[in-house]
């Protein structure tokens, strides 16, 4: 479906002004029936609904959770038999719409002046198939629906191309455009041993800004979201262009315009492990060794967020939203498996709503394992600092590593393109602990396993995008020392090009500060001065000059075991935390001064 933002004047009308002990952090509501991307929805009575599928002794039954008080607490109820299931209320005319894919694959497009639960709509063949809904947009500047699709048929030889259908007669009928391939996309990165999946172009989003103009985004096999952008109306499109402001690789992007006018972008800010030769995986098929899937999924874990005050043109955020929870399991590809459909292990696709006070209910994720219904609070977004001790555990960081798993697609009850895992760095009593001890601290280190992909370990820790911050981390040197790496995205823990992909990048060795004492680390970065400073404990280490300047800053450290073999002592550490260096809240920066789309 999409932005039900439309129907926010329903649940305003139906449901309390507040939510009492509302904490700003995301937080876990419900599991949806089924994956997220075009199940949620709000009835006329003000009921938020999230449809799906429950399968019982091998049979298959049409459910929805449903909630009646902003999705706080949830009940799952059996729909009624031919429930026309989700729909969209239109601005318009107040009726309500909806695509509805047929056995056959066939669309048709349905009308109700009930909405959701309406079991006799009006139904209308469009003539077209094998398209798979992606959001549904109405229009301010100008009377007009926008439906964006996929095209499942994969035409010339790609994967999941970009379709819109327009309408300007409110619904009755529909146009077909269809959007040009983001051009020359890459499908080999630093380090990769086999292309990538090809996709130049699909699962669609678009925002109206506030002069009409259109802005999409889509999903694509290169290393960036592509963006795209219509002024009129979308009929015709400019060529599509990656945005360097926003990491990806083949996970859907998802726009949804707030009330207040801000704008919220929600996706997948990772990159993939390289990929590896095909001569290890001896199970491809020649589909799979000729890239048509991807050999494995590895940057699918982490879901983010940002959001913008002036239509796009300047961000802030980057915050993670959701990690997989599962992350770290040796049964990650088994889990949660039960359906062909629901192979997919990943925290990427997602639908939103948003709440009467201005907060968001967003679905994402596609596997039961995975999926959630969470509520965000956009001014979360807006902070400029974080810290993390890990009294409440390793929920906050990835530190996974990867076994040699089966690869490539669905492989019999294994999940799509997902290798198992197994945690990396862990929480162990300190070196020094005695009967004062009331912790214990990350310990990085580099344990032999050959059961691995690689045994590297690393920890990732998000914080908000800052242009001008400190990093600091109270850290105990026991081994061979670590790599301390700031960057603007989520790169795997167990990456071995990571000093490749970093903004900043340092090495931290017992030679450089005292081994086996606790001790305060801190980089200080100036993009705008291109400077970055490595402190232990205020003295001066190294200092560099970032070998790039994100547009909206940094938002990641990276540190990873220097080891080469085995350093079962490894590298200690108490504490993370991030903060902005100067007042200014967000530190936005125009895309335009880094030659991004106009």
């Amino acid at each position: 479906m999409g932005d039900f933002s439309v129907n926010a004047f329903v649940l305003a009308a139906q449901l309390p002004f507040a939510v009492a002990g509302f904490a700003a952090e995301p937080r876990v509501v419900a599991v949806p029936p089924t994956a997220a991307v075009r199940d949620l929805c709000v009835t006329a009575s003000g009921e938020i609904r999230h449809y799906g599928w429950r399968e019982a002794d091998g049979t298959r039954r049409r459910v929805y959770i449903a909630s009646t008080d902003w999705g706080e607490t949830w009940r799952t109820v059996d729909a009624a038999a031919n429930d026309v299931g989700p729909m969209v209320c239109s601005p318009y005319s107040g009726e309500w719409i909806y695509f509805r894919q047929r056995a056959d694959r066939s669309l048709d497009c349905v009308r109700s002046t009930i909405g959701p639960g309406d079991t006799h709509p009006e139904v209308t063949p469009t003539g077209l198939s094998d398209l798979e809904l992606r959001q549904m947009l109405p229009l301010a500047s100008r009377k007009r629906w926008i439906a964006c699709f996929s095209d499942a048929s994969c035409p010339d030889g790609r994967s999941y191309a970009s379709v819109l259908l327009l309408s300007d007669d409110d619904g009755h009928t529909w146009r077909r455009v269809d959007v040009l391939p983001v051009p020359n996309v890459p499908r080999l990165a630093p380090g990769d041993r086999r292309p990538h999946w090809h996709c130049d172009g699909g699962e669609p989003t678009v925002a109206e800004l506030t002069d009409g103009t259109l802005l999409m985004a889509v999903r694509s096999s290169g290393p960036h979201v592509a963006f795209y952008r219509s002024t009129d109306g979308g009929d015709s499109w400019s060529e599509g262009r990656p945005n360097p402001a926003f990491w990806q690789a083949n996970t859907m992007p998802y726009f949804f315009r707030l009330r207040n006018g801000r704008l919220l972008f929600i996706w997948n800010n990772t990159e993939m492990l390289p990929t590896r030769a095909v001569e290890e995986y001896p199970e491809l098929t020649a589909d799979e060794r000729s890239g048509r899937w991807e050999s494995v999924f590895t940057n699918r874990d982490a879901l983010h967020a940002a959001v913008s005050d002036d239509d796009g043109m300047t961000w802030h955020g980057y915050r993670e939203i959701a990690l997989s929870p599962n992350r770290n399991d040796a049964d990650f590809r088994e889990q949660g498996n039960g359906r062909v459909d629901e192979h997919d292990k990943s925290v990427h696709q997602t639908q939103a709503l948003e709440r009467p006070d201005g907060t968001v209910l967003l679905a994402l994720g596609q596997n039961s394992s995975v999926r959630r219904i969470v509520v965000l609070d956009p001014s979360w977004l807006d902070e400029t600092s974080r810290t993390e001790d890990f009294r409440q555990g390793l929920g906050a960081v990835s530190t996974h590593l990867y076994v040699r798993s089966l690869t490539g697609g669905a492989r019999g009850w294994a999940g799509h393109c997902a290798w198992n895992r197994v945690p990396g760095a862990l929480l162990v009593r300190e070196p020094d602990t005695g009967p004062s001890t009331v912790r214990e601290s990350l310990q990085l280190c580099r344990v032999p396993d050959q059961r691995l992909v690689s045994d590297r370990q690393g920890v990732v820790w998000n914080f908000p995008a800052l242009r001008r911050g400190v990093f600091k981390t109270e850290c105990r040197i026991e081994g061979d020392g670590f790599r301390l790496s700031l960057m603007d995205h989520w790169v795997n823990p167990c990456d071995e090009m990571v000093a490749d992909k970093a903004a900043v990048t340092f090495v931290v060795t017992p030679d450089m500060i005292a081994r086996a004492t606790w001790l305060v680390l801190t980089v200080s970065w100036d993009f705008d001065a291109k400077r970055a400073v490595l402190r232990c404990d205020g003295k001066v280490l190294a200092e560099a000059v970032p070998s790039s300047c994100p547009a909206f800053g940094l938002s990641y450290v990276h540190l990873q075991t220097l080891a080469e073999s085995a350093d079962f002592r490894g590298t200690y550490f108490r504490s993370l935390s991030a903060v902005a260096s100067s007042a200014i809240a967000r530190n936005g920066f125009s895309q335009d001064r880094v030659g991004q789309m106009k």
